[in-house]
């Protein structure tokens, strides 16, 4: 999918799937919200996680990869994205996760600057992302980047209804 100076950005295979679980599994206080079953909201497990990425591979538009260490190739994230969401023909990030152990070190900025570079190159003349409007670390990243809140929005999670911000880039 693309490279930056220190992470490897590539889709999932089989022997990535217990790296990625363990980014997941580390950021209860995230899936705690998004994931669940079973009336049980963050549970989240291998299952769950195939799942996840079988119906992203059903979406031409849309693409879930791993971020790699490339001195190493240790799974530190995920980042998950729609080149065109349907509702508004704009490229979409969904989500942008660091393994605990990994978080503070500039994993999550690097991924999604090397996306707006890949995005770019693609023709995007502008991304938005979608952050839990109380989520202060991914807002943090967004604005850091220069995006900028153009709505707020209802939406039903496994936890229940959360307030969403929806923000935006123009490249």
């Amino acid at each position: 999918m693309y490279a930056t100076e220190r992470l490897d950005v590539r889709g999932v295979e089989e022997a990535d799937i217990d790296g990625l679980l363990a980014v997941y599994l580390s950021n209860p206080q995230v899936t705690a919200v998004t994931e669940g079953s079973d009336r049980e909201a963050g549970r989240y497990d291998r299952g769950m996680l195939e799942r996840d990425l079988w119906m992203s591979e059903l979406d031409a538009a849309r693409h879930t990869a791993g971020l790699f260490l490339r001195d190493g190739g240790t799974c530190v994230g995920v980042v998950d994205w729609l080149d065109r969401n349907p509702e508004d023909d704009s490229p979409w990030i969904g989500l942008v996760m660091v393994h605990g152990e990994h978080q503070r070190r500039g994993y999550g900025r690097e991924a999604v600057l090397g996306l707006l570079d890949q995005g770019r190159t693609q023709g995007w003349t502008r991304v938005r992302a979608a952050a839990i409007a109380d989520d202060a670390a991914t807002r943090g990243l967004y604005e850091a980047l220069g995006m900028h809140e153009i709505d707020r929005r209802p939406h039903a999670f496994a936890a229940g209804e959360r307030s969403v911000a929806v923000l935006e880039l123009e490249l």
